[in-house]
C-alpha cells in the first residue's frame, strides 16, 4: 500500500479520453477516483538494556505497537460466519455483485473445474523481523496481541466473531508470512510457554534465531471495521550471563514492522509488479528505519573520587584495581576507565586509560591527568569488579598525606528509571546484580 501525502492520502487521478468530444463532451477529462492511504502505523516501546554478566529468564523487553490508520485497514480473509477462524475458510458466499464485504477477498466466485477466483490467499497480517540479535540471547514473542505489554487480551484463546467474551481485535502466531490459509485449515503456532518470568501467564514461543535475525507474523482473526484498532505484542528474552567470554556480547537489537508479506523485489522504490505467482495481498517493505528494542550492555563499575587536588603544593595519585580475578572463579574481565572531571567550571577532557587487565592496577597522578585541577572524578570502567583508592600528599608526602577508597556508584544502567539514584530501593527487584542491592550510601 503506497504512502499517503502529508495530507493523510494521495490522490489517484484518472484519464478520460474520447474519440469525439463534440458528440460526447468530457467535462473533466482527469478525475480524482480514489485517495491511497497508508493503513499501518507502527511503533516500539523504549529500548530496554540488559546487562551482559545478569542472566535473563523469559525477560519482557518490549511491546511492538501496530495502530490502524483508518477503519478498514485490517480485514479477515473472507466475511467471518458464526465458526471460530471462520474468517480465513474459502468465503463461498461472497458472490452477490455490487454488495461491500469488508475482506481482503471481496467479490468471490466459485469457477467450474475447482478454484475460486477473487479469494485472497489469506488474511491481513502483521510482521516483525528482528535483526542484531546478540549471539546467546533466545527471543520470545506473545501468540497472541496483549494488553499493557505483558497481560493477556481478555477472552478465549480462540476467537469466533460472535458472543462471548471476545475481544474485537484479535490476531495469531502463523508459520510464516505466505503460507497460504486453505479450508479446514490455518497455520496458526500454538503456544510453547508462558511469560514474564517463571509466574507469568502470557502466552509465548520462542523465535528461531539465525545469524541475528529472526521473523514474527501475526495474521488478524477478529477487526472491527468501524474503529481505528491497535494490536500490541510482547517480547521476551532469555539469556545466560558469561562475562568471562563476553556472552552475550554488546549489542543493540532492532526490529522492522510492516504488513505481511513483503516480497524481497517488492519495496518502496520498486513499486507494485503485477505477477501471478506473489501472493494476494501483498506489501511494500518496511520503509522505515529499524527501531532499537533493547540492548545487552557490558557491565560496568562506576567509582566515585570526591576530592582530587593538584593545587597548592598537593597532588593526587589514582589508582584503580580489576578485582575480578579472586579465588572464587570469577571469569577474568578487562577494559577501559573513562576518567571524568569535575570542578564547578570548564572541565578538563575526560582521560581514557589503556585496557585494564584483570588481576592488575592502572595508576596515575592528577599533576599528569589533569594538572592544576581541584574538584571529583567519576571514573566509568567496563568491566565489573573494579576498586578505587586516592592519596591525596605534599610533594613527597613530607608533611601531610592522606588516603581514601572511591565509592562504588550504582550503574544507572540496573535502576528502574536508568537514571542515578540514591535510593536503597532504586532498582528493579529483578535485577539480582549486586551493585543494585542498594543506594549510594552502601558507600565503598
Amino acid at each position: 500500500m503506497s504512502g499517503g501525502s502529508a495530507a493523510g492520502a494521495t490522490p489517484v487521478i484518472a484519464s478520460i479520453a474520447v474519440s469525439n468530444t463534440a458528440t460526447l463532451p468530457v467535462s473533466n477529462a482527469s478525475p480524482t477516483v480514489a485517495f491511497v492511504q497508508s493503513g499501518l502505523t507502527t511503533a516500539a516501546s523504549s529500548s530496554t538494556t540488559e546487562n551482559q554478566c545478569v542472566s535473563q529468564t523469559k525477560t519482557a523487553v518490549n511491546t511492538l505497537t501496530f495502530t490502524e490508520n483508518f477503519a478498514t485497514a485490517w480485514k479477515t480473509r473472507v466475511v467471518p460466519g458464526a465458526g471460530a477462524n471462520s474468517g480465513q475458510g474459502l468465503g463461498t458466499a461472497q458472490n452477490v455483485p455490487g454488495s461491500i464485504f469488508n475482506s481482503e477477498s471481496n467479490f468471490v466466485l466459485p469457477v467450474p473445474g475447482g478454484g475460486t477466483a477473487g479469494l485472497a490467499d489469506f488474511g491481513t497480517r502483521l510482521k516483525a523481523t528482528f535483526n542484531n540479535v546478540p549471539t546467546g540471547v533466545r527471543l520470545f514473542v506473545s501468540v497472541n496481541n496483549v494488553t499493557n505489554g505483558v497481560l493477556p487480551l481478555a477472552g478465549t484463546a480462540v476467537p469466533s466473531p460472535v458472543g462471548g467474551n471476545i475481544p474485537s481485535t484479535f490476531a495469531q502466531l502463523v508459520v510464516s508470512e505466505s503460507v497460504v490459509d486453505t479450508s479446514g485449515f490455518f497455520p496458526s503456532i500454538a503456544a510453547t510457554d508462558n511469560a514474564p518470568g517463571t509466574g507469568g501467564n502470557v502466552p509465548i514461543v520462542e523465535l528461531p534465531v539465525t545469524n541475528g535475525s529472526a521473523l514474527a507474523v501475526w495474521e488478524i482473526l477478529n477487526t472491527n471495521p468501524n474503529s481505528n484498532e491497535t494490536a500490541k505484542f510482547a517480547v521476551f528474552t532469555t539469556f545466560t550471563s558469561n562475562v568471562a567470554t563476553n556472552s552475550p556480547p554488546p549489542l543493540t537489537a532492532t526490529v522492522n514492522l510492516s504488513f505481511a508479506p513483503s516480497p524481497p523485489a517488492f519495496t518502496a522504490s520498486t513499486g507494485a509488479a503485477a505477477s501471478n505467482t506473489l501472493p494476494v495481498p501483498r506489501f511494500i517493505q518496511d520503509p522505515n528505519a529499524a527501531k532499537n528494542i533493547f540492548a545487552v550492555a557490558v557491565c560496568r563499575t562506576i567509582l566515585l573520587f570526591p576530592f582530587v587536588t593538584n593545587q597548592a603544593g598537593f597532588d593526587t595519585g589514582l589508582a584503580i584495581a580489576n578485582t575480578s580475578t579472586d579465588v572464587f572463579g570469577t571469569g577474568p574481565q578487562a577494559g577501559t576507565c573513562t576518567l571524568n572531571w569535575f570542578s564547578g567550571g570548564t572541565a578538563p577532557p575526560p582521560t581514557v586509560s589503556a585496557s585494564v587487565a584483570s588481576g592488575t592496577v592502572y595508576t596515575n597522578l592528577a599533576s599528569i591527568a589533569v594538572p592544576g585541577f581541584q574538584g571529583y572524578m567519576i571514573a566509568v570502567c567496563q568491566f565489573q569488579f573494579a576498586h578505587g583508592f586516592a592519596f591525596i600528599s605534599d610533594l613527597g608526602a613530607r608533611n601531610l598525606a592522606m588516603g581514601y577508597l572511591a565509592l562504588v556508584i550504582p550503574d544507572p544502567l540496573s535502576q528502574n528509571n536508568g537514571v542515578r539514584n540514591a535510593s536503597a530501593n532504586g532498582c528493579s527487584s529483578s535485577n539480582s546484580d549486586i551493585k543494585c542491592a542498594g543506594g549510594e550510601e552502601a558507600g565503598h
